[in-house]
């Protein structure tokens, strides 16, 4: 498929929008490039790495907007532009036929020279011809990290051009691909260090170093914990991110150790120099396309000084990791003490819990808080209560015995018959018994709250406890005089305060019990 491409020439401020008005007619894509490309009146426009530019035209720009064949023509484009209110010349048309636009891409980017010696060669093309040649193995991608970047450049050209690097070593901070720290290898550098914030950027670096068979250490900021020193530390980032790091940076570098500084516009470098003053004495070393990179040597005053500074950075570290400590320490000797408050107080809910567990889980859970439960009472004063649960009791049996008067006129007496069981595997206290006598039609007509010392065995061993260990159950006859219409009874176990009033009244209508029962009998 052929395609079409307009080109318009017009001025900075029209630009961005003549771009968005032609997306919207239809065009494929738009880019916008200099008018005076190729000629002395080029200029470049640079923001700072990793940044958008402040300007984002040339004063005259050439949009060149792509349709294809069945789009609207250019006469068409230009009187709907003229309809959204641009004031522009009618466009340059020209065709563009179908190509490899892969290959035709990658004809774009030729082997970068950067320095003397020192080449950016892409994959797909060959090294060029120079015996004494230094090759980095890296595609372009982004300009930034390719060579291709002024502020790269000169970092590059200062390895290239300082001889000595076979015998020092070298930390690359802000790696980004890894390109500088490779260079320096290349050119015979000893040991090198990358570290980047950016996990990607840490693993496009080592697949780089692997491409151009060098061994660098990148890691991440985390990972560099030796804060170890070096003869050469480079950093090409951002103006205030550099003044950011400027005491950390200073400390890295070793006895008599370079520093080498870029990604800095010509205005900033003053401020940046200002900013490393305490530190070392830095100068700008060379200058492309406002940029600069600055340069300085650690000398033996500057040195001390550092160390200085170092002990000072060291004591107040070791002061803070000893107060960070001590915070812990005692934010968890605070936690343990909310726990055991909590645990104390829930303790008896706890077991309850323990208790209706399956038996599988049931019996180490329950040996564990018992053991817990136990030491916690050595240091609390704890009273062993006993749990106070419906759900732990049935009623297995319940009969009342009703013995007719022995003569017209005597009183009608009862024997209330009963057998309750604690199912749980766990110490229960003794429920109160609330008894309602009915009559034929079952209508109450008293109701009996009977504590367990007047319903329980007259027997020591069971009065004398609070309650019973479970699964276990107890029987027991309760003796009591009954109205003369006594026909029927209800049963019910619940828990009442001890200052509750006892309920024993004739011919009374049912009562609502303080608590609900935990079952029923008749």
């Amino acid at each position: 498929m052929a395609f079409r491409e307009l080109v318009f020439t017009v001025s900075e401020d029209l630009a961005e929008n003549l771009g968005d008005a032609l997306m919207e007619l239809g065009a494929l894509s738009i880019s916008v490039s200099d008018a005076a490309a190729d000629t002395e009146a080029e200029k470049p426009l640079y923001g700072e790495p990793g940044l958008t530019p402040d300007r984002q035209a040339w004063e005259q720009s050439q949009v060149i907007a792509l349709f294809d064949e069945e789009g609207l023509t250019a006469t068409e484009i230009s009187l709907a532009l003229t309809e959204e209110g641009f004031q522009v010349n009618a466009p340059t048309e020209r065709s563009v036929e179908e190509q490899d636009w892969v290959r035709l891409t990658q004809s774009q980017f030729d082997p970068i020279q950067v320095g003397q010696r020192l080449w950016v060669v892409p994959s797909w093309h060959e090294a060029p011809n120079d015996p004494n040649a230094v090759c980095l193995a890296v595609d372009p991608g982004l300009a930034f990290g390719t060579g291709s970047h002024p502020t790269t450049k000169l970092c590059m050209q200062w390895l290239e051009e300082h001889p000595d690097l076979a015998s020092k070593t070298l930390l690359d901070y802000g790696c980004g691909s890894g390109i500088l720290a490779i260079a320096a290898k290349l050119l015979g550098c000893g040991d090198a260090l990358g570290v980047d914030i950016d996990p990607q950027a840490v693993i496009s670096a080592k697949d780089n170093a692997l491409r151009n068979e060098v061994v660098v250490d990148f890691r991440l900021p985390e990972e560099d914990t030796a804060d170890s020193q070096h003869d050469v530390v480079v950093a090409n980032i951002l103006a205030n991110p550099l003044q950011v790091l400027a005491p950390a940076l200073c400390q890295r570098i070793a006895s008599h150790g370079h520093i080498v500084l870029s990604g800095i516009l010509e205005r900033q470098a003053q401020e940046v120099i200002d900013t490393y003053q305490p530190w070392i004495n830095l100068h700008v070393w060379r200058e492309c396309d406002g940029w600069v990179c600055l340069t300085g040597q650690l000398n033996e005053t500057q040195s001390e000084a550092q160390k200085k500074t170092l002990k000072t950075t060291e004591s107040v570290n070791t002061h803070s990791r000893k107060l960070r400590v001590l915070g812990v320490s005692c934010l968890t000797l605070l936690s343990l003490l909310v726990l055991a408050q909590l645990f104390y107080l829930t303790r008896h809910g706890l077991a309850l819990q323990l208790a209706k567990l399956p038996p599988v889980l049931q019996e180490p859970g329950l040996k564990t808080f018992k053991t817990i439960d136990g030491w916690l009472c050595q240091q609390l004063p704890c009273e062993d209560i006993a749990l106070r649960d419906f759900s732990a009791w049935a009623i297995e049996l319940a009969n009342l015995k009703i013995n007719p008067p022995a003569k017209l006129g005597s009183e009608v007496t009862g024997i209330l018959e009963l057998q309750i069981r604690n199912k749980l595997d766990a110490y229960v206290a003794w429920p109160h018994i609330l008894l309602s006598i009915t009559d034929a039609n079952d209508a109450v007509l008293a109701e009996k709250l009977l504590s367990p010392k007047e319903w329980l065995p007259e027997n020591d061993s069971f009065t004398a406890d609070k309650g019973l260990r479970g699964p276990s159950e107890i029987s027991s006859n309760v003796f009591m005089s009954l109205p003369n219409a006594a026909a029927g009874f209800r049963v019910r176990l619940l828990y009442v305060s001890d200052n509750a009033p006892q309920i024993n009244t004739e011919d009374s209508k049912e009562s609502s019990p303080q608590q609900p029962p935990s079952s029923t009998k008749e």
